[in-house]
């Protein structure tokens, strides 16, 4: 066991850092909070507060503190890139908030600095600290739903108003990179191949609805797995209703719906006369399940370093995704399938 905790840096505050909070108060026996940066200096003072932290407005003075250990970065996806290199370069050990980056060359840059300093380096993607994924896993180890035929994921919310707010980075195009595919796709490209395999090979189209925006805010997208199953993916920034992720997974022998704003969540069936079908071990918890599993991400990576493993999520993986979002926009504007 180690004298010292670690010393976490927390760099940006936008809507998600809450939840990256959470995760650190969890992880307290291993770390602790002890410096924030952030442009909005009242924010940033605010936020410091609680923790006894020592604030900054410049991420380079943050990065320049020799007390911390670990920095955990939480900015638009356009500074993921010069801040993590940034930070790398100063011996940080180094999680970012997904996407790894804003594409796959400058994560692939990322993961090939970490390994030459020898430090621990991660993307906070919750989607493999999901409960439901997590019991999907299980139902697809177990074989009970045979050979697996299609797959069909969904996620939806709404974006609108910060879509409107022409001085939010969410819907410039330099920010972020790009709508709806560059932040909701990510997750899905991450859960196909964890659980399939991955992408064969897809087709998208895309949609702007609000026009003051300069990025998608809807998009599907289709195509083969490398397991052979079919598998259509649809996301959405115009959904007034609650945020939610849903998986549905077709097999031989069965078929599982999960969906985080149903209850019960997750329903497998077993047959067409199957009306009433087995409801998964996966709590109801429509405000939260995002929340926790973003925090479980944090705590992971914590974990990771204090115990000198690796993180449960591999950057490798995270980049992936990023370059199935590449393909997915050159497929958008081919209009044509593309191979993975």
């Amino acid at each position: 066991m180690k004298d010292q905790k670690l010393a976490v840096g927390i760099i940006g505050l936008g809507i998600i850092s809450m939840a990256h909070e959470k995760g650190l108060l969890d992880a307290q026996d291993m770390a602790s909070v002890v410096a924030i940066c952030d442009i909005d200096e009242q924010k940033v003072n605010q936020r410091a507060r609680p923790y006894n932290a020592r604030v900054y407005t410049d991420y380079r003075q943050l990065l320049a503190d020799p007390q911390v250990d670990v920095v955990d970065i939480i900015l638009p996806h356009n500074l993921h890139h010069p801040v993590a290199a940034a930070a790398i370069e100063c011996g940080k050990h180094v999680l970012i908030e997904k996407p790894l980056t804003m594409n796959s060359s400058d994560g692939y840059d990322l993961i090939e600095r970490a390994k030459k300093e020898k430090i621990k380096f991660s993307a906070a993607e919750n989607t493999r600290f999901v409960q439901a994924y997590l019991e999907m896993e299980k139902i697809l180890f177990s074989g009970e739903l045979g050979d697996i035929y299609s797959v069909r994921t969904l996620i939806a919310g709404s974006e609108i108003h910060r879509l409107l707010d022409t001085g939010n980075w969410k819907g410039k195009a330099k920010g972020s990179g790009g709508g709806v595919i560059m932040d909701a796709a990510p997750h899905t490209f991450y859960l196909l191949r964890w659980l399939f395999g991955g992408v064969r090979t897809l087709q998208a189209t895309a949609q702007k609805l609000v026009d003051v925006s300069e990025v998608e805010d809807n998009a599907l997208l289709f195509g083969e797995l490398n397991n052979g199953a079919l598998f259509t993916a649809q996301f959405s920034f115009t959904t007034e209703a609650p945020w939610t992720e849903r998986l549905e997974v077709n097999g031989s022998q069965g078929s599982v719906i999960i969906d985080h704003i149903t209850n019960p969540v997750g329903i497998l069936y077993q047959g067409t006369s199957d009306f009433s079908g087995r409801s998964l071990d996966i709590p109801y918890e429509p405000e939260l399940w995002k929340i926790k599993s973003i925090a479980s991400g944090v705590y992971d990576f914590i974990s990771a370093v204090w115990n000198d493993r690796e993180p449960s999520v591999d950057p490798a993986d995270a980049n992936y995704a990023i370059y199935a979002v590449e393909k997915s926009y050159q497929s958008v504007q081919s209009g044509d399938t593309v191979t993975l």
